[in-house]
């Protein structure tokens, strides 16, 4: 007879506790492997959990509404033969040994800065086993490496995973002069250089899909397989009021309702990632890139970037997700989706469907990375 644990999750290397603030299941109910058991919030976001185990919810640890840290006991899962003074044993036992270990937060991974010359850095997080395969993630606009706090262990538990703060996000060096595209690129090739080994598996988000495909372009045969979530570049179509509106929000209430946009439940949205936003968008020389990233992406006419050709040219496995809500980058029609490329619309998500389909997705992109093998 066996009891399992469960606990406050990790999410992105600066998340250290998790407000528990619905559960989803009662004492006594059977759950099973992957059913949604708790909604947790972290300063960035809230998002459901799920469960790693299968059994009886013997006991409930943490009441909604209360605040644990990272790695804590919030609930127990164990078998009707398993006596209620067996369970007592193992919380007083888990709570000694975390205590001892000092937290999850002993063995926390921090990021760091990659010189890639001319006095510019990009920020980059490396996480997972050496491999000779590399999972690179590369967010879209206005976002950061952040945007993949709930895939990257995922991807980790196999491969070597690089996330990037691409140029003028996150803690990156801003590019706005010159030709940006290519600078940009520039930019972030030299940094998984100095990062990645062996094959890449490139995983990027929105106006990341353009940057994924410029590597592709570049690095050939280097690139085992692409999975673009929302990318630009497959139609013209495209919600150019949303960069417009991010790029001129500068107080907390119209930024708000531009990020809400993103999500096909608003209630994702914290204050805290709205305030954090916010500071990043004031950082010295942050809004002439977003400016001029925002004009790489759409003009008046529609989406500036075309990647439909590389897609088609590439010889491993492309995985296209999207949202059915999307309201910025809208899923392309059967036309615009290259015949070697497989597409897969998620129901009741929105831009970011990283964040609202998290399971779906990882499951989608480990599958994709599989099929390169």
């Amino acid at each position: 007879m066996s009891i399992e644990a469960i606990t406050i999750p990790k999410w992105g290397m600066t998340m250290t506790e998790g407000l528990l603030a619905e559960w989803l299941v009662a004492v006594g109910d059977r759950i099973e492997r992957g059913q949604e058991i708790m909604e947790v919030e972290s300063t960035k976001t809230a998002n459901v959990v799920e469960s790693p185990v299968s059994g009886i919810v013997r006991r409930i640890v943490v009441p909604e509404g209360d605040t644990a840290a990272v790695g804590a006991l919030v609930a127990v899962v164990a078998d009707d033969g398993v006596s209620d003074e067996e369970i007592d044993a193992f919380i007083a036992q888990f709570a000694s040994a975390n205590k001892q270990q000092g937290g999850e937060e002993s063995g926390a991974v921090t990021s760091r800065k990659i010189d890639v010359g001319d006095g510019k850095v990009i920020n980059a997080l490396a996480i997972g086993p050496e491999s000779d395969s590399t999972v690179v993630l590369l967010h879209g606009f206005g976002g950061d490496l952040s945007t993949w706090m709930f895939n990257q262990d995922a991807f980790a538990n196999s491969y070597r995973v690089v996330a990037l703060d691409l140029p003028g996000h996150g803690a990156s060096t801003p590019i706005s002069e010159g030709n940006v595209l290519d600078s940009l690129v520039d930019a972030v090739e030299k940094a998984v250089d100095s990062l990645a080994k062996g094959k890449l598996h490139l995983v990027a988000h929105s106006f990341g899909g353009a940057v994924a495909a410029a590597l592709v372009a570049r690095k050939g045969q280097t690139v085992a397989s692409i999975s673009l979530l929302a990318p630009v570049g497959l139609s013209a179509t495209i919600n150019k009021s949303f960069l417009d509106d991010f790029v001129a929000a500068e107080r907390r209430r119209p930024l708000k309702e531009v990020l809400e946009r993103l999500f096909a439940d608003p209630s994702k949205i914290s204050n805290d990632m709205v305030e954090a936003t916010l500071q990043f968008k004031r950082l010295e020389g942050v809004p002439q890139a977003l400016e001029a990233i925002k004009d790489l992406i759409a003009n008046e006419q529609g989406q500036v970037q075309s990647i439909g050709v590389t897609l088609r040219e590439f010889n491993g496995p492309v995985q296209l997700i999207w949202g059915d809500r999307d309201q910025v980058v809208p899923v392309p029609a059967p036309s615009e989706v290259p015949q070697n490329a497989t597409l897969t619309t998620l129901p009741d998500v929105g831009h970011m469907p990283q964040m609202e389909s998290t399971t779906e997705v990882n499951r989608l992109v480990l599958e994709n990375i599989a099929k390169a093998k």
